[in-house]
């Protein structure tokens, strides 16, 4: 099987998700002093998008219909919902928060 023999979903990120990647990729250039770090990050986390366009099932089940995938090297989660015709990124979420992630 190639890849385009893959059928894509469209992917949809929400707005929540968008503030809590802001956020992180902030922490880690101005608090964590890693400008290359939370470049990587970014990148790592459109390729993780682009994947789940062709291979959702790739996700370990969460809780509510949602899955996760952890994001790269880095101690985040991304949290999506497979719908029938497309995907949609809910969120990420840092492994080490004490409250698990919540859809809003």
């Amino acid at each position: 099987m190639t890849r385009n023999d893959l059928k894509i979903k469209p992917v949809e990120v929400t707005e929540r998700c968008f503030e809590l990647l802001n956020e992180a990729i902030i922490y880690l250039r101005d608090k964590v002093l890693a400008p290359t770090q939370a470049e990587i990050m970014n990148d790592q986390f459109f390729a993780a998008i682009k994947q789940l366009e062709t291979t959702p099932w790739i996700g370990i089940p969460y809780k509510r219909g949602m899955k996760a995938i952890k994001l790269g090297k880095f101690s985040y989660n991304i949290f999506y919902r497979e719908n029938e015709n497309d995907i949609d990124i809910l969120g990420i979420w840092h492994t080490s928060r004490g409250t698990e992630f919540e859809e809003q």
